[in-house]
């Protein structure tokens, strides 16, 4: 047995498997022994000859943990340490490919050292592989001819050699059958360069081009292989091509979706998901805008669509704050209102600003207000929330509505325009609020607003009665256009449904991590839990903060005041006065400007800070008197653009501003052609708007209220008209009297105005096609003659 175990390759220091024996030279403590014989645990080590260190018997323990004991070589330097085998990769293949491995083990272990593993101490090796007689070469050779006789191998001496230097190298797993470690591609026998050119292919199908079917990828496939890898590359056959999709994890029944619905499915991340966690409240917070899919009445008096702009508490799932502003879409302009109007500022379509996703910030740091109409379970005193708890910390919270109050620490965006102006960055730079893009169309990085939203479409936007649907396939019926919902009226519903509908609704995310077989929790009582245990600090927003959200222009303050956006501003208190006519003094980009800060909501009025002494002062649009009304910046672009057309200057801001009246105005009567809007089935009619119920005063309109009763006996058949004059719009023919009455119908036989003794000309000609396929009592209930007449002939 020792030398089998002498036999085997070396290494330094001390393994389980026992690498010293006697005889063997090792190095421990500076100095050369000779191991000269083992007991149970202790070795007896003896000093090399020349030493002068005495001989020594020390357990094996303590020879293991020296730091300079190793083996050596008949050179006197340490053995290389050969790996630990690793038996358990015999596991993963087959039990008759294990088996043989252990077969070729035990012989390539005695060609190696002449004896079989686990025979008895002292035996002999037997014919042939005595290593003190044969050479390698020779052991090789029989033990080959062994094989093939005993076990009906077909091996040579090279394969023995083979398999040996594997078993040195790489123990038991170099013998193992490599052809059983071979595991099966998804393309099978499928040339890999064909299945990446197919990859490539659905790929670029997906991101650039239409929906189309797996018949026209396998067509493209064909021509791009033969064009890029020749006539050799053999392209397998549709069926086979279907199953290697499958395989693949491709689906050919999506090849035909949407483009954006198929380039979402590729911006997935690569599995496994995680989940999007936050620890407490305002840890991790998500903004994001979607469209709402309702229909309003906007400020012009047109029928426009919604778009939200919300932010969503991670840890929570409450929704702290929500912004409504109209969509109108964009409407082909002339050269000159496209002049007007890029004068102003303005863009194609408006939804929402980065202005809107500052002041969401304010909201979210502030209790939201019960609002008039709110019903009264709306209220925090009536919630999950900790009212008496914040009531003593926060005064504000008394009239508040039931939504949390909850300051981010980090906030997670997409690339929209709403967050790529710096009046984003600056005002969460201003609040301490750290901010986190997310990558560019991947909306599983802000996954949480995402399925907000839809729960939002669901739950609120699909009962209001002028909802659109996302598409078509989910309209229904139309409905009367003065259904429709003001802006003001639609954010007021959504306020309260966020306190009533949502914050009050138990949430599937919400439960409890050490109960989970308790009831799911609503955003307001994980809210008070997390009160609890985060605290609450109230943030007081004054208005110069309010003001420090808005976004900023430079401007100049002349004579006649702030000219900015092509209107003019004063203050009639004399403030301005301090700046009128005087650079600013900054430079840069502020070229002696004013810093002004604005709301394109509310233009009525801006605020120019003075930087000398901090004070802020208000300015107010010259012209509001003419106005008297709340108005916004769409409104000033769709009146400077009508002032335009009728041929006016897009500076004239007086006579832009009656424009604007008159456009309030008209809004104010409703639209005279209001677009369609369409809701799901199954909406029956508001409450007051029954059939036959009209407001007092108002009532449909009749064209023909007020007229004289027609005298039916009096009319003749619809054959003949009769007419004195080619032209219905004949310049000679005199006007009738305002005082006149109604002469006879076109038809009867009275006399009436433009109708002479001249020839009847028939209308059989024009009436071909109506008179087809009239039967008796069709021709009757027509006044028509049975049978056709035969037209008058005229006189020669």
């Amino acid at each position: 047995m020792n030398e089998v175990l002498t036999a085997r390759p070396r290494v330094s220091g001390l393994a389980p498997r026992g690498i010293v024996a006697p005889g063997d030279r090792v190095r421990w403590m500076g100095e050369q022994y000779t191991v000269s014989a083992l007991s149970g645990t202790t070795v007896h080590l003896a000093p090399a000859p020349g030493s002068a260190a005495p001989s020594i018997a020390a357990a094996i323990q303590f020879l293991a943990v020296a730091e300079d004991f190793a083996v050596l070589d008949e050179t006197g330097l340490p053995l290389a340490a050969a790996p630990f085998p690793n038996w358990a990769m015999l596991e993963g293949v087959s039990p008759d490919c294990a088996r043989d491995a252990r077969i070729w083990q035990r012989h390539v272990i005695e060609v190696d050292t002449g004896l079989l593993p686990d025979v008895p101490e002292g035996s002999r090796p037997r014919e042939g592989y005595d290593p003190d007689r044969f050479t390698l070469v020779e052991r090789y050779q029989r033990k080959a001819a062994e094989l093939s006789a005993v076990l009906g191998w077909k091996v040579s001496w090279k394969t023995v050699q083979r398999k040996r230097l594997a078993f040195k190298q790489d123990g038991i797993w170099g013998l193992v059958d490599k052809r059983c470690t071979r595991k099966s591609t998804l393309h099978g026998r499928t040339d890999s360069r064909v299945v990446d050119l197919l990859l490539a292919l659905y790929e670029r199908q997906a991101k650039e081009q239409a929906a189309t079917d797996a018949r026209t990828l396998f067509k493209n496939l064909r021509r791009a292989a033969r064009a890029r890898l020749g006539p050799a590359v053999k392209v397998p056959a549709d069926a086979t091509l279907y199953a290697l999709l499958k395989r693949l994890g491709i689906d050919a029944l999506q090849l035909r979706d949407p483009t954006r619905r198929r380039r979402d499915r590729l911006n997935r991340p690569a599995p496994p998901f995680g989940v999007t966690t936050a620890t407490a409240p305002g840890e991790l917070v998500q903004i994001d805008s979607t469209a709402l899919d309702v229909k309003v009445l906007g400020d012009d008096g047109r029928p426009t669509q919604v778009e939200l702009t919300a932010a969503i508490d991670v840890f929570t799932r409450s929704i702290i704050a929500a912004v409504l502003r109209p969509k109108t879409p964009g409407r082909r302009k002339t050269r000159q209102q496209t002049r007007a109007l890029l004068s102003t500022g303005t863009s194609k379509g408006r939804a929402t600003k980065a202005v809107d996703a500052s002041l969401l910030l304010a909201l979210c740091m502030v209790p939201a207000p019960m609002r008039p109409g709110f019903d009264a379970a709306a209220s925090a005193a009536r919630s999950d929330l900790p009212y008496e708890e914040l009531l003593e910390v926060d005064a504000r919270m008394e009239h508040a509505a039931a939504r949390p109050v909850i300051m981010p620490e980090t906030i997670v965006i997409d690339h929209g325009s709403v967050f790529a102006g710096q009046t984003f960055f600056d005002a969460c730079s201003y609040l301490g609020i750290s901010v986190r893009p997310a990558r560019k169309r991947t909306p599983t990085d802000k996954a949480i607003v995402e399925r907000t939203f839809e729960s939002i479409k669901s739950l609120f936007s699909q009962h209001v009665n002028s909802y659109t649907g996302r598409d078509f396939s989910r309209r229904g019926k139309e409905t009367d256009p003065d259904r429709l919902w003001t802006l003001q009226e639609l954010d007021d519903l959504l306020q309260q449904w966020i306190a009533v509908g949502w914050q009050a609704r138990p949430h599937e995310e919400l439960r409890n991590p050490y109960e989970p077989n308790l009831p799911p929790l609503t955003p307001n009582q994980v809210y008070a839990a997390g009160v609890q245990a985060a605290g609450y600090v109230p943030i007081p927003l004054g208005f110069k903060d309010y003001l420090q959200l808005l976004p900023t222009a430079w401007v100049g303050v002349r004579d006649d005041g702030i000219r900015f956006r092509n209107r003019t501003y004063d203050n009639y208190k004399g403030e301005l006065e301090e700046v009128r006519n005087k650079p600013s003094g900054l430079k840069g980009k502020k070229r002696d400007g004013w810093e002004l800060r604005y709301n394109p909501y509310t233009p009525e009025q801006v605020w120019l800070r003075d930087h000398r002494s901090g004070e802020l002062i208000t300015a107010v649009f010259k012209h509001q008197h003419l106005i008297g009304a709340p108005w916004t910046q769409h409104l000033w672009e769709t009146a400077t653009a009508e002032h335009v057309a009728r041929g006016g200057r897009h500076t004239d801001d007086e006579n832009i501003a009656q424009v604007l009246a008159e456009l309030l105005e008209r809004a104010g009567r409703g639209p005279d052609e209001p677009g369609v809007v369409s809701v799901p089935d199954g909406y029956g009619p508001l409450p007051g708007l029954e059939a036959g119920w009209a407001p007092p005063g108002e009532g449909d309109f009749d064209p023909f209220a007020g007229a004289a009763a027609l005298d039916l006996d009096t009319l003749g058949p619809l054959t003949v008209l009769a007419l004195d004059e080619t032209s219905l719009y004949a310049p000679d023919a005199p006007p009738l009297p305002e005082a006149a009455d109604p002469g006879p119908a076109a038809g009867s036989d009275g006399p009436g105005p433009g109708r002479g003794d001249t020839e009847e000309v028939s209308l059989w000609a024009d009436l071909d096609g109506l008179e087809d396929g009239l039967d008796a009592d069709a021709r009757l209930l027509l006044d028509l003659p049975t049978e056709k007449p035969e037209p008058p002939q005229e006189d020669v």
